[in-house]
């Protein structure tokens, strides 16, 4: 007869070895909180299960047969085995174990509201096997892969929200309108004289993204050069041909130089929400729930804060 151990099986093994451990029924019955007509009953179905006699109780006292020290012997390793087992899968709960996918709006490193540095930071003081992947592109392009899973949440600007994600505010940005030190608005503080010379210039469009979230004078003429990356448009800008509404975190590099500077900042300057977004529903990867949570921290953001 071939034994198949099910969990039932498990229990009267775990029974078997405690009456054994203990010197006989009697004793283990405190320790299994089991009367002793309880226990006997087990160990007489275990033993017709099996189809041997495990041990023999009587006047004389309890004692093991030879078969049954054997499966003793054998009950020792399949509960060792058993009690790893529940181990080894507490352990792999508790471990991050993974990958975490990220999407993002380019050229955010200098910006220092953006405290996903900090997030990994923290995040690393855990042991884990994770491994980090980030991507930068476009707005529409973030939404629409955290929407079928490729990116597991995505950091950006997004005017227009898509049904299926949660979005939380994370930081914000200003944005201010540049030209070239050489320019001709360049200096020039008179609002009612920029505003009449504003439609004579070329303007040069910084991202969709960004084209929605800004507020932009009447009297600025519709972009002529496009662009989805705040490197190109600062050398459009710096080419003096151009204006063009730029992070002011970007673009304080060239602007400690006294290459580019902003129009009217106070006027034309706007400040633009930075969103996390994630598939709405649950997750089945505890490691981005982790890294989340980090992230969030580390914006000093509260889970009532997530809108």
């Amino acid at each position: 007869m071939v034994l198949s151990l099910h969990e039932n099986s498990i229990r009267k093994l775990q029974i078997f070895v405690t009456v054994v451990d203990s010197g006989g029924f009697s004793a283990a019955q405190t320790i299994l909180g089991k009367s002793a007509a309880t226990i006997s009953i087990q160990m007489k179905e275990l033993e017709e299960q099996l189809g041997m006699t495990l041990c023999h109780r009587g006047r004389s006292g309890f004692g093991m047969t030879e078969q049954g020290r054997a499966v003793y012997d054998a009950a020792q390793n399949v509960l060792g085995a058993f009690s790893n087992f529940n181990l080894t899968t507490a352990e792999i709960q508790d471990r991050l174990v993974g990958e975490v996918k990220i999407g993002m709006q380019a050229n955010m490193a200098t910006n220092p509201t953006l405290k996903l540095p900090e997030a990994i930071r923290r995040f690393q003081t855990r042991e884990n096997e994770v491994v980090f992947r980030l991507e930068e592109t476009r707005s529409a392009d973030q939404q629409s892969r955290t929407l079928e899973g490729r990116y597991d949440l995505s950091i950006g600007l997004y005017p227009n929200r898509i049904s299926g994600l949660d979005y939380t505010v994370l930081f914000a940005e200003t944005v201010a309108l540049y030209c070239a030190a050489d320019h001709p608005l360049a200096g020039i503080e008179d609002e009612t004289e920029v505003a009449r010379k504003l439609g004579n210039f070329a303007v040069v469009s910084s991202g969709s993204g960004l084209e929605h979230a800004i507020n932009k004078p009447d009297t600025l003429p519709q972009p002529t050069a496009f662009t989805e990356d705040m490197d190109a448009a600062m050398l459009l800008v710096l080419s003096g041909c151009y204006l063009g509404f730029i992070p002011t975190h970007f673009a304080e590099n060239w602007a400690n130089k006294g290459l580019v500077r902003p129009i009217l900042p106070d006027r034309f300057s706007t400040e633009i929400e930075f969103h996390l977004i994630t598939k709405r529903g649950g997750r089945e990867n505890n490691v981005v729930d982790v890294f989340i949570s980090d992230l969030l921290d580390s914006h000093a953001i509260t889970p009532s804060e997530k809108k």
